[in-house]
């Protein structure tokens, strides 16, 4: 009875196994859908100097022209001012670069939570010392479709196409604590110093519980190293987005 009781249980236990073994299957072929992205984000918000309080308002886009940023800053009783340039994503904070005259302004959308302090290097707060904080104002922002295209190959090998990316990129993917991440290195800029530290990208999905040939993508995250005067690597920046709704990939 004994040997008898000790071997049920240790069947069971290797039907857990045959089912778990089943339900993660390696993606194998090409897999399509898309994602969502700003395409046009808007932050606003106020800022107290000399005691008289102003608004201002910071414009981020997306454009086949590049990263496009402009500032608006409203004063009481005086006319806006309207400042255009571009801006990127650096070393944890969007950086944003006005023109001006020979010279450059640069400030930082640096994340709070839900809000963003908006800096420059020197310091910018208000006339208590606090930050100055914005808002991302939904109703104003815009996000756009990009499609995307992952094809699994044998060796942990992979390519990917698509959410922002002109061409294939050669890639790699694995299994990580029960997800399937896939890692794409954006290639170095020509003639550009220091992009050899180029991104990376990796994407992670699971099988849909509802469908055995669609991906579900949970989550983005870009990694990005910067250095320090000598050369040494610093820290990797990193940048991620959880989809609420995750996006689906069905196999082709």
């Amino acid at each position: 009875m004994f040997a008898e009781f000790k071997f049920i249980p240790f069947c069971g236990f290797l039907s857990l196994l045959a089912l778990g073994s089943c339900s993660k299957q390696d993606p194998d072929g090409v897999y399509k859908g898309s994602i969502s992205d700003w395409v046009e984000e808007v932050f606003e918000g106020t800022l107290t100097e000399t005691g008289e309080e102003s608004r201002l308002q910071v414009i981020l886009k997306q454009t086949p022209d590049g990263l496009l940023a402009e500032m608006k800053f409203s004063q009481p009783d005086k006319k806006e001012v309207l400042r255009t340039g571009v801006w990127e994503m650096g070393d944890g904070r969007r950086i944003l670069r006005f023109p001006d005259g020979e010279d450059t302004s640069e400030y930082y959308l640096v994340a709070h939570g839900a809000r963003f302090s908006f800096q420059t290097e020197q310091g910018l707060t208000n006339d208590d010392g606090s930050l100055i904080l914005l808002m991302r104002n939904e109703g104003l922002s815009r996000k756009g479709k990009y499609p995307i295209r992952i094809s699994f190959e044998e060796d942990g090998k992979a390519t990917f196409n698509g959410g922002g990316l002109a061409n294939d990129l050669p890639g790699e993917w694995r299994w990580s604590a029960g997800e399937i991440v896939v890692a794409v290195k954006l290639p170095p800029e020509k003639g550009v110093e220091g992009s050899e530290q180029s991104e990376t990208y990796k994407y992670f999905l699971h099988w849909a519980e509802d469908a055995s040939n669609e991906l579900e993508l949970e989550k983005m995250v870009i990694f990005k190293p910067f250095l320090n005067k000598d050369g040494s690597k610093r820290r990797h920046w990193m940048n991620s987005m959880k989809f609420s709704e995750r996006p689906r990939l069905k196999q082709n």
